[in-house]
């Protein structure tokens, strides 16, 4: 694969530092419903992931069903924990300044949520009306449909896009699509393969796949990347 003509970004823990705050809301309704988790596992269990199946894996743990509007209640309390200002994922501006490719938004986020929060962090104008949303075709990630469906609007195919992703569900999504993905790490580490795995349809290797660090890493790593393929 040359240098990829669309950049496909995941929002949540990639463009926008909002990751914690999700987590840390589903983690207060779970312990609302009496289930106590650590930092970690809350990361584990819903990072990434659809809102309601997060709660419904909250509700699993908790034999009980959550309590009426848990989606809503789990939003308002992310707004909370968020505050008045939104700042975009360190060295994600000069990203969207110095990409000189195709880039779009594939989240798990309704549209709505995509639109305000780009804009909240000062990026929306690098996206445009390209902002993808799960709920807008009903499936979400892992699923490889909404990195599939973003690509096949902004006349892509899959093999020359590139995703950048965070969480093992996204990961998986891109694999999945057959897209080469880019693992955006803080904290430095390799991507985790037996994360990633339980995620993809039996059989499929976990393959097309580099980590990253650094943000301002990533202008240079898109314009030269060829992916591992398998």
């Amino acid at each position: 694969m040359t240098a990829p003509e669309l950049v496909i970004f995941d929002l949540d823990g990639v463009l926008v530092d909002t990751q914690a705050a999700e987590t840390g809301a589903l983690n207060d309704l779970a312990g609302l419903m009496g289930v106590r988790l650590s930092a970690a596992e809350a990361a584990e269990l819903f990072a990434g992931k659809r809102m309601a199946d997060c709660i419904d894996a909250i509700s699993d743990r908790a034999a009980a069903e959550p309590p009426p509007g848990a989606v809503e209640l789990v939003r308002a309390r992310c707004e909370e924990l968020i505050g008045d200002r939104l700042e975009p994922i360190d060295g994600v501006r000069h990203v969207v300044d110095a990409v000189d490719r195709l880039m779009c938004v594939a989240s798990n986020s309704p549209r709505e949520l995509i639109r305000k929060r780009v804009e909240a962090a000062g990026i929306a104008s690098a996206f445009g009306e390209r902002l993808f949303s799960a709920y807008d075709i009903g499936s979400w990630k892992p699923a490889p449909d909404l990195f599939l469906w973003a690509a096949r609007e902004c006349g892509v195919p899959p093999a020359s896009c590139v995703v950048i992703e965070d969480s093992p569900v996204g990961v998986a999504a891109a694999i999945a699509a057959g897209m080469p993905v880019l693992r955006y790490g803080p904290d430095g580490a390799p991507a985790d393969h037996a994360a990633i795995s339980p995620h993809l349809p039996p059989g499929t290797a976990v393959t097309g796949l580099s980590s990253f660090a650094k943000m301002a890493d990533l202008p240079a790593l898109i314009s030269h990347f060829s992916g591992p393929r398998a």
